[in-house]
């Protein structure tokens, strides 16, 4: 079963791989709960989330953010846990699609034991006993309340902006059918609900 993962990208770079040379990095921040915790073994697929404007209410205040959606190009296994930090933990994603550029992809999320992670016992030891996750440098806020637009639109993969010439003639598209936000909302609010223990 693949997991589709809803992330904000926030840029590309050379991939940690010394024995792939010109190797491409996409890194996302996760934002909206996924449908099953983070964990290594797991088959993802991600969607780039783009921020949509929107203008503040009568009363001054700001609406809940919302986002349309492309296709990353990254479907691939979460192979490990890259680096932790006091309140993140991000993941190490091998991407299999062979049209994307990019090798891997890097999924940073808040650190949720059981919610948004399920590190197994030894990972979890780990980061506890033996690693000492790193000092918190930045956050990364969940959006419960956010809002996907319904779109049904022919998208094409992200990979084109990363891609070398000899790549940019092999083109894959589908058809993207975005869940509503009704459904997705229910499914990230159901998500969040219960226990809040950390590991």
């Amino acid at each position: 079963m693949i997991s589709t993962i809803y992330a904000k990208e926030r840029g590309a770079a050379p991939a940690d791989d010394p024995h792939t040379l010109s190797t491409i990095a996409i890194y996302y921040d996760v934002a909206i709960p996924p449908p099953t915790p983070l964990h290594t073994g797991q088959k993802v697929r991600i969607i780039s989330l783009i921020p949509c404007p929107t203008p503040p209410r009568q009363d001054g205040t700001d609406h809940p953010p919302h986002y349309t959606v492309r296709e990353a190009g990254v479907i691939g296994t979460i192979t490990a846990v890259r680096t932790m930090e006091e309140t993140i933990t991000e993941f190490a994603v091998r991407n299999e699609n062979d049209q994307s550029a990019a090798t891997y992809a890097y999924l940073a999320i808040q650190h949720i034991q059981g919610q948004t992670v399920q590190l197994s016992l030894w990972e979890a030891f780990l980061r506890r006993f033996v690693l000492q996750p790193l000092p918190q440098t930045r956050n990364i806020p969940l959006e419960a309340d956010a809002v996907i637009l319904r779109n049904i639109a022919r998208l094409r993969p992200e990979r084109e902006r990363y891609a070398s010439p000899n790549l940019r003639g092999n083109r894959l598209e589908e058809d993207i059918v975005v869940e509503s936000e009704t459904r997705l909302m229910r499914r990230t609010r159901r998500t969040l609900r219960g226990g809040d223990g950390d590991v």
